[in-house]
């Protein structure tokens, strides 16, 4: 049962697919989509409403989420699975880093991006130590002057509980 949901946590912490031709992202812009991975952050070391709603906020109404399988889920599920997943750790670590943006056109940014976090994870026998550190690929789009998440893309995940690796995929 930990394996399912820490290799969950991992598949839901956010990711998307790469372009062929691109140009750099202006700083303004990666400005902002930076702001808005810090508030994945801020969510899950504090998962308080008022900061899931603010996380949710970043997500486009057709939001889809992608895992190693091809399994996609929507927005809706997506947020659901966060919260009731958020709900069991105690995240003491968290980074996100974007290490690699462009823009395939002035309204589509492709965004790859490690998240790192550390905590435990409360479970039916007791706390365990959780260290996840997980890739995605991730597609913002300009819509109505706000860049939004509308599709996140898992390329790598490597999920340890108390030290033993239960998850190891895309590395």
């Amino acid at each position: 049962m930990l394996a399912k949901i820490a290799g969950a946590l991992a598949c839901a912490i956010v990711t998307l697919p790469l372009v062929a031709s691109a140009a750099p992202v202006p700083d303004a812009v990666a400005k902002t989509i930076n702001a808005d991975y810090a508030m994945i952050c801020t969510a899950v070391q504090d998962p308080s409403d008022a900061n899931f709603a603010a996380l949710d906020a970043t997500l486009a109404p057709e939001f889809v989420h992608v895992d190693f399988k091809g399994k996609q889920i929507d927005r809706a599920e997506f947020i659901a699975q966060n919260k009731q997943q958020i709900k069991l750790l105690h995240i003491t670590t968290c980074s996100q880093s974007v290490d690699s943006s462009t823009m395939s056109d002035a309204n589509t940014i492709v965004a790859n991006v490690t998240g790192k976090f550390v905590g435990t994870l409360q479970a039916p026998d007791g706390n365990h130590d959780i260290d996840v550190t997980q890739g995605t690929a991730d597609t913002w789009k300009l819509e109505g002057g706000t860049w939004v998440q509308s599709q996140s893309k898992d390329t790598s995940a490597l999920v340890k509980i108390d030290g033993k690796v239960v998850q190891d995929e895309g590395n």
